[in-house]
């Protein structure tokens, strides 16, 4: 996490009560500017967090957000999960921790500054408002192991959403869930190995 995240991350969270809040308030507490302040705001901003500013009252949220609590999705899920509010990519993370992670180890963040989708796409990433995971698997039997790995993940996900009470999702070929007509979620298989070995 890049040093600046820590202050984006207070100054989300502070005004997140639905309340205004003053540039000089927020400054006095973190210790800096009300220039810098704003300057946050603006890289708030671009993180896809809607906040709004009202001369004389300060800054409030358009839409209140609830974050994740990583005690209960520690407390849920079996396997071993981190919760990195900002990242660059979820799969590129994991990726780079091969060699130290177990089967099943999951990574869930907030906000991905640089998603991946399908073919090298971007895969947008707006903080607090999706739910960007992924975890990570060792195939011993190599890469032909993988073989419609992605429409298994998908049939996984549609199912336990509907033992959830969630009717009517559907998949999409090769890897889209929807909604309602809508995309609900996307699915990015990503592997490294050799032939002859274990794939990751």
């Amino acid at each position: 996490m890049r040093k600046e995240h820590p202050v984006k991350l207070h100054i989300f969270k502070t005004p997140s009560d639905g309340g205004f809040n003053s540039g000089e308030m927020l400054g006095q507490q973190l210790g800096i500017s009300s220039a810098a302040i704003a300057k946050h705001i603006k890289g708030l901003n671009d993180w896809g967090v809607d906040i709004y500013r009202i001369q004389g009252r300060g800054y409030q949220l358009a839409h209140p957000l609830q974050l994740l609590d990583e005690t209960r999705l520690k407390n849920a899920i079996s396997t071993p999960v981190e919760l990195i509010s900002v990242i660059d990519s979820t799969n590129q993370y994991l990726l780079e921790k091969v060699s130290e992670s177990d089967k099943g180890r999951v990574c869930i963040a907030e906000y991905q500054a640089q998603g991946r989708g399908r073919r090298g796409r971007q895969w947008i990433s707006p903080f607090g408002t999706n739910l960007y995971l992924s975890m990570y698997w060792r195939l011993d039997a190599g890469m032909a192991a993988a073989m419609g790995l992605s429409l298994v993940v998908g049939i996984a996900a549609v199912e336990a959403l509907e033992s959830i009470g969630i009717q009517g999702v559907k998949l999409k070929w090769p890897n889209d869930i929807y909604y309602q007509d809508k995309k609900l979620a996307g699915i990015l298989v990503e592997m490294s190995g050799q032939a002859g070995g274990a794939a990751h």
